[in-house]
């Protein structure tokens, strides 16, 4: 592994991000942050203005993919190069404020067994956005896929009740902004390529998790999150079919025999619901 020379390095994945990547990083760079640091940004072969937007920042380290290798993939890329003591994985659909990078990494420096903070994420109105979550298991990864979990009695056994004001540790963390400690992917691992979208965070925590690091959620910190701005690009079918693949990934790893063969049927039938879906949709125009 390369020495380090940076205390922070920040990776940013972009696909067909043109609409706010710009944003994106001038918010970036508009940070105040008195130790050295770096800024990748992977592009995943858009086929947008992105790469001719990112060019616009000198500073950043530019690494262009001939096809889209996926989430994980594209961290990792970055991460092969990233020197930093710490990593902040940022989403190109999220834009932070001047102090943030000086008060995360305070954050994660006040004690040795925090492995991530994850700032508040809030919309562009300033709500805020849910973000602290359980490790998916049978009944609710179920529900999910018979889109029971939009109903009201349902969400409820799916999401758990959170004080979002409050700072604390946390199970699982969205993934769209987190910082990381990096002796801690040194010693677990980055991301398990096999996840192409969806779970590869889920999957990282999970073995951080057991691991005996922390996760924390930190409100003192808030960043604006553009929720799903990149993914509605892709039809709902194959979103639902990359998110089936990535949740039956996340069970062969973690899960036993039993749930993995209980959730098979259940997968199916979210593929069909999902197409059925995509049916009506279009005779509906």
């Amino acid at each position: 592994m390369a020495e380090k020379k940076f205390e922070l390095s920040i990776i940013i994945v972009n696909w067909n991000g043109a609409e706010f990547v710009s944003k994106c990083l001038k918010s970036v760079f508009e940070s105040k942050f008195n130790k050295p640091w770096e800024v990748i940004v992977v592009d995943n072969h858009s086929s947008d203005r992105s790469v001719e937007i990112i060019k616009q920042f000198p500073q950043v380290i530019l690494i262009e993919n001939k096809e889209n290798v996926g989430f994980g993939a594209a961290n990792n890329q970055a991460l092969k190069q990233a020197t930093g003591k710490f990593v902040f994985l940022l989403n190109p659909d999220v834009q932070i404020f001047p102090d943030n990078l000086e008060k995360l990494v305070k954050k994660i420096g006040e004690e040795e067994k925090i492995a991530i903070v994850a700032p508040q994420l809030v919309n562009e109105d300033g709500s805020l956005q849910r973000e602290i979550g359980h490790f998916p298991g049978l009944a609710d990864s179920i529900l999910v896929l018979l889109k029971l979990h939009r109903l009201p009695f349902f969400k409820d056994l799916v999401y758990p009740k959170v004080d979002y004001s409050r700072e604390q540790e946390a199970e699982h963390l969205m993934g769209s902004a987190l910082l990381i400690r990096r002796k801690v992917l040194d010693s677990v691992g980055v991301f398990d390529e096999r996840f192409f979208l969806w779970f590869e965070e889920t999957d990282l925590e999970k073995r951080i998790k057991d691991a005996g690091w922390k996760l924390i959620y930190y409100p003192q910190v808030h960043v604006v999150h553009l929720l799903n701005r990149s993914i509605k690009q892709v039809s709902p079918f194959k979103r639902q079919l990359m998110w089936s693949k990535s949740l039956g990934i996340y069970f062969r790893k973690h899960k036993s025999q039993a749930a993995r063969i209980l959730l098979l049927p259940f997968i199916l039938l979210g593929l069909i619901i999902a197409g059925f879906m995509a049916l009506k949709n279009i005779f509906s125009k």
